[in-house]
């Protein structure tokens, strides 16, 4: 039987021992391609060294450098990268095919007829109009329109005075994506992901290959007095070879038109089959435009993730609900800014999470298909209720609606690893680094999850490949002290910090590490917790931070009682106790286990489960 492995724009080929990229084969070695089929066999499972060695080599020995020559061959002939992983490697044990792979097993082809008949040269026409026809469909060289695609639109460029030019750029761009996602075959670059490349001429077949798509949108957008007119082209990534180009025009004031027409016109052209369904969804249904420029403008503040970025991205949301209160993705927009602006400690959390609450089910009434609102109401669930079995349910219904949703993959994945789902949690990862391939804060959660697992070799090696890549993405720093600090190398956890702008002198941050690092200097570190206790006094100070310092400062009791004091105000962290190693001196103390009992949550049977 010859069975057929399709992972991301590849498809392995087992009966013809044959890897192709769209269409075209890749060229792998006897041994290369014995090995990936033995990997992709068991994606997302461990396979150890013996494992391979006996299934690929059989009896013949051979040296540990020969089989890392083999997989050092596949991650490049699979063009792996730090932002796309296909291959990882469990250090001391073996090799993960890290994504997801689905498995087709095609019919067997009929066998010819016994009696030969006589074919006349008409009969062979539709036989040759048939060839000529598949000829220009490979000259084309475009995928099959039921296999899955690749794409990324980048921000426009935009021509022409105003003084929302980024908004434009990224929010015509954060429409189409949104849009274009709800295409089952269609796998879209998120605009957390895109958004690096606005107000910044880009080379975009190169953004292509960094985001190892099969296709990129680029356009311009021209306004001029009362008019605006965009020209847009479709790429294909691997030779740059356009596959449409058009223009769109309309008045200025009707940006929904230009966005209709751009979406119907992109999707024509994409060569993916299309249902009347999703049709139907790519065109936006009685907006007001007024209201649809204030939700653009709110998504571009958003994506800041600033505590600044947050509260005027809310404002804006505000404003498109007033000027149109049945707009459900506004109200999903808001509902998760009072979100984040909870989980970032911004404000309390139990100020935030009911708003959160009320305003996604407020979207979800409006129309029940938004994933982002599902999403939402699934983290909410189980920051707030502590409702695990309807926060899954809320889950899966996200991914269900919107298979390319990376942000419901990446919640739920950091969701199974917090009840120490840890198999099931990898594998969800791997599905959102599918559909976000670079996106830091899913990289930097996923190190998490091997935090939890006590792999602090694994943890420290994904966070690097992060702060290598974002040099300024403060939170794998973050992280990365906490492995420091966890395992007793305190100098090298003060030194992450020390690379943290927002640790700078007389902050919080500065403080909280100061106290969580007491061997540096016992003194200091008690001085920073009773500074930290009186800056709770006048503004939010989160009580993990107070409840770790303790911790580390060997008094369990008032530990356990910042620990309640945290139950009390469904603080942020308090749902990792089950798994999280920062808890471990206080797994023994019996008002421990009384709060794992209330959260729903159940001790490791043991450390690292």
């Amino acid at each position: 039987m010859k069975r057929i492995f399709t992972f991301g724009p590849l498809e392995l080929i087992e009966g013809e021992r044959l890897l192709r990229r769209a269409g075209s084969p890749v060229p792998l070695a006897p041994k290369a391609f014995d090995t990936l089929l033995l990997l992709v066999d068991n994606a997302g499972k461990l396979v150890d060294r013996d494992q391979l060695l006996a299934s690929v080599w059989k009896d013949t020995h051979v040296e540990e450098a020969v089989v890392t020559r083999v997989i050092s061959d596949l991650r490049r002939a699979l063009r792996q990268t730090s932002q796309q992983v296909w291959i990882e490697t469990v250090p001391k044990f073996g090799y993960r095919f890290a994504v997801e792979v689905t498995v087709t097993a095609p019919e067997p082809e009929p066998a010819p007829a016994a009696t030969p008949h006589r074919i006349s040269a008409w009969m062979l026409v539709p036989a040759v109009l048939a060839a000529v026809a598949i000829l220009v469909g490979y000259a084309a060289l475009r995928p099959e329109p039921d296999q899955t695609m690749t794409l990324a639109v980048l921000p426009f460029q935009v021509v022409g005075q105003s003084s929302q030019s980024d908004v434009l750029a990224l929010g015509i761009a954060d429409d189409l994506i949104t849009r274009l996602s709800s295409i089952q075959n269609l796998i879209v670059r998120p605009i957390s992901v895109v958004r690096r490349y606005t107000g910044q001429p880009a080379d975009s077949l190169k953004a292509g290959r960094d985001l190892a798509v099969d296709a990129v949108v680029e356009g311009t957008l021209h306004l001029t007095a009362g008019h605006i007119r965009a020209n847009v082209r479709l790429l294909r990534v691997n030779d740059g070879k356009a596959w449409w180009a058009g223009t769109v025009s309309s008045p200025k004031g009707e940006l929904l038109a230009v966005e209709d027409s751009l979406v119907e016109q992109v999707a024509a052209n994409l060569a993916v089959r299309i249902s009347p369904g999703e049709r139907k969804n790519l065109r936006a249904r009685g907006l007001n435009p007024e209201a649809h420029e204030y939700y653009l403008k709110g998504r571009y503040e958003w994506g800041k993730r600033t505590r600044q970025g947050f509260e005027t991205a809310a404002d804006y949301f505000r404003q498109a609900i007033d000027l149109d209160s049945g707009y459900a993705r506004a109200h999903a927009g808001l509902a998760d800014c009072y979100l984040l602006l909870g989980a970032y400690s911004f404000y309390p959390q139990m100020e935030m999470l009911p708003k959160a609450k009320a305003t996604a089910l407020r979207a979800l009434d409006l129309d029940p298909s938004l994933a982002e609102s599902h999403a939402t109401l699934g983290l909410v669930t189980q920051n707030l209720d502590w409702d695990w079995a309807a926060a899954e349910q809320h889950y899966r219904q996200a991914i269900a609606l919107d298979p390319n949703y990376p942000t419901a993959h990446h919640w739920y994945a950091e969701f199974l690893s917090i009840l120490g789902r840890f198999e099931e949690s990898a594998r969800e990862f791997a599905r959102a680094r599918r559909v976000d391939p670079i996106s830091p804060i899913i990289q930097v959660d996923e190190a998490q999850l091997y935090f939890f697992q006590k792999n602090y070799g694994r943890t420290l090696e994904m966070l690097q490949q992060v702060t290598a890549l974002n040099p300024g993405f403060e939170l794998a720093r973050e992280r990365m002290a906490w492995v420091h600090m966890i395992q007793g190398r305190e100098d090298d956890a003060w030194s992450e910090i020390e690379k943290m702008p927002s640790c700078g002198p007389d902050s919080d941050c500065r403080r909280t590490w100061t106290a969580w690092l007491p061997k540096r200097n016992p003194g200091v570190a008690r001085v920073a917790l009773r500074e930290l206790e009186g800056a709770a006094t006048t503004h939010h100070v989160p009580p993990s931070a107070l409840m770790v310092a303790c911790e580390r400062q060997g008094d369990a009791r008032r530990a356990l009682d910042w620990l309640e004091y945290m139950t009390g105000k469904h603080e942020v962290w308090l749902i990792t106790a089950k798994v999280n190693p920062l808890f471990d001196s206080l797994r023994a103390e019996p008002r421990f286990h009384s709060i794992l009992k209330r959260l729903g949550l159940t001790a490791p049977a043991s450390p690292g489960e």
